[in-house]
């Protein structure tokens, strides 16, 4: 702000010296300027020859100026000889309000770097240079390295705004809010850095969007994402594939975030499983190897992509969870279920992992708790029971925690259809007894949802499973639907007062499900009537429905009237 300060001193000479404010000053909205000086001088009657250096002081009453009271600076200002500083006392400013330094020209005004100041040293990279949309649109990953606590990063495009950063090192960041991305374009992406005292730094990179099926079915993981530069040089980075063609070729390539060259490769075969497994391990080098990789594996078709980090040997280090793989089928699931690994712990330390379905985080399907071995890390599976059948497709959020560090992250399981979920459904649940006899009407049980062609078996039982009174298997449709008609076969409805379990299984699937028989005249009425026959053993007849078969088949009979009138007195 140097030059604005003389500028003003200078306009508080002029006035001073009986100079009009309308001839000081330039024209509204500028500073004077050198050529704006002598314009004044010549419309004036001050005396600006630089070669009168002997005149006495003006007076400033007279209108006229002492070209010896200073020097006119080129920026604008007045030096005093004496002094060899300009005036930059804010009470000697003249300059009116809403004017000069509001209206100044930002090119001259823009403050400079002190010379104690330096270049912001920092680096940046996108984690990932090509993305899914549903990937993007969650989340755009980024590092920059060498910032200082204090720095402000400001990524864009995006919702974040703008962050501070609390520590020295290495800042982990993520662009989210983008959901309005196509397949086949690219994101360009801006993070600027700025810090006290020194001009903001700007990176700029860009991100390739791809449509979610480009990908295929393959996945590929990495274990550990982030580790310290030590334990890359003795482990490596473990980099697996999955979804891939038993026996199908796999190229590994690894390349710095952002850049094109490939600093490795590898070649592998996918396994029964369709997965794959390799080890990237650095030869030699040291500090070089710190910073941010990207991995692809591409398998026939199939291209998968993901990232990791070496960072410098540092306790203050997050831990890092990973499950494998991150996207499978019912079945797989079922069979080989999710591998979990917490990285970054300490040795001898509980690792405890926890796992729930995305839209219900409260409510834990499953844990368990490890101690982290010599590498700081912590291994689970987590195996279903497969009793849920269909239901177990869905999103699910791990977490995992080892002493004051905890981690969390995701995996989907999708419906290829190969689990079996029938659905039973009774119809009507509450029946008279009337109507229950009545062989026109009576209750119907069907199941849906099984596969065809399949034998479905149902059971009548007593309240309380107590006896099984009547069974029947049919076969489902080319829609995977089957059903019975079941009804009594007595004459008096007071038989058959009472509560019936249901049961059906579809493909070693059960469901089950009840229906009442009262004592009143309404289908629906659920009261109790008749004529006290709601103590006897009831008993049922049922048919095959037109579902399958059009033929009529009634079981029970008057034998099984008998036996229930017979415990009835009894």
């Amino acid at each position: 702000m140097k030059r604005l300060a003389m500028a003003a001193t200078f306009a508080l000479a002029l006035s001073l010296s009986g100079w009009s404010p309308a001839v000081a000053q330039a024209d509204e909205g500028s500073l004077p300027t050198n050529t704006d000086i002598q314009a004044a001088g010549e419309a004036g009657t001050a005396d600006t020859d630089p070669a009168d250096t002997d005149a006495p002081p003006a007076d400033p009453s007279d209108g006229t100026a002492d070209t010896d009271e200073g020097t006119t600076d080129p920026d604008g200002g007045t030096t005093d000889p004496d002094e060899g500083t300009a005036s930059t006392d804010p009470d000697e400013d003249s300059t009116a309000p809403g004017e000069g330094e509001e209206d100044a020209d930002p090119d001259e005004n823009a403050d400079e770097p002190t010379e104690d100041s330096a270049p912001i040293e920092a680096s940046f990279s996108l984690d990932q240079t090509s993305m899914t949309v549903d990937e993007a649109a969650e989340a755009i990953p980024y590092t920059i390295t060498g910032l200082k606590a204090g720095d402000t990063v400001t990524a864009s495009p995006g919702e974040n705004g703008s962050i501070t950063v609390d520590s020295d090192g290495t800042f982990h960041g993520e662009l989210r809010g983008n959901t309005e991305l196509t397949a086949g374009s690219v994101l360009d992406v801006t993070v600027t850095v700025a810090r006290d005292g020194q001009d903001p730094k700007t990176f700029n990179g860009s991100v390739e969007i791809t449509d979610a099926e480009d990908s295929g079915d393959a996945s590929l993981s990495v274990d550990p994402k982030t580790q310290g530069l030590d334990r890359f040089h003795n482990d490596g980075v473990g980099l697996t594939v999955s979804g891939c063609p038993a026996g199908e070729e796999v190229t590994f390539t690894v390349r710095r975030s952002g850049e094109e060259t490939i600093i490795w490769e590898d070649t592998q075969h996918a396994v029964e499983d369709g997965t794959s497994f390799t080890t990237f391990t650095p030869g030699t080098g040291g500090d070089e190897w710190i910073g941010n990789y990207a991995v692809t594996a591409d398998c026939g078709d199939a291209t998968a992509t993901a990232s990791f980090t070496v960072t410098e040997d540092d306790d203050s280090v997050d831990a890092d969870l990973t499950v494998t793989p991150k996207t499978q089928t019912l079945s797989d699931f079922f069979e080989h279920g999710v591998n979990i690994t917490l990285v970054n712990c300490h040795v001898d330390s509980d690792v405890t992992f926890r796992v729930s379905t995305l839209h219900d985080p409260d409510t834990e399907i499953w844990s368990e708790t490890q101690t982290a071995g010599e590498d700081a890390a912590g291994y689970a599976r987590f195996l279903p029971d497969g009793d849920g059948g269909a239901g177990w497709a869905t999103d699910y959020l791990v977490m995992a925690s080892c002493g004051d560090k905890s981690a969390e992250t995701t995996f989907t399981v999708t419906d290829d259809g190969s689990v079996v979920d029938p659905k039973l459904s009774i119809s009507p649940e509450t029946i008279s007894g009337e109507d229950f006899i009545d062989r026109d009407q009576g209750v119907q049980l069907m199941v849906n949802k099984c596969v065809p062609d399949t034998d479905v078996h149902f059971e009548v039982w007593s309240e309380g499973k107590e006896e099984k009174l009547y069974e029947q298997t049919a076969t489902a449709n080319e829609e995977g639907a089957a059903g019975i008609h079941v009804y009594g076969l007595g004459d008096d409805p007071a038989y058959y007062v009472g509560t019936y379990q249901v049961f059906a299984d579809c493909m070693d699937v059960s469901r089950s499900g009840e229906f009442v028989v009262t004592g009143g005249d309404g289908g629906d009425s659920g009261e109790a009537g008749g004529s006290g026959g709601g103590s006897s053993m009831p008993r049922t007849g049922a048919e095959l429905t037109g579902l399958t078969a059009g033929a009529l088949l009634i079981l029970g009979g008057g034998a099984a009237i008998g036996l229930a009138r017979r415990k009835n007195k009894s």
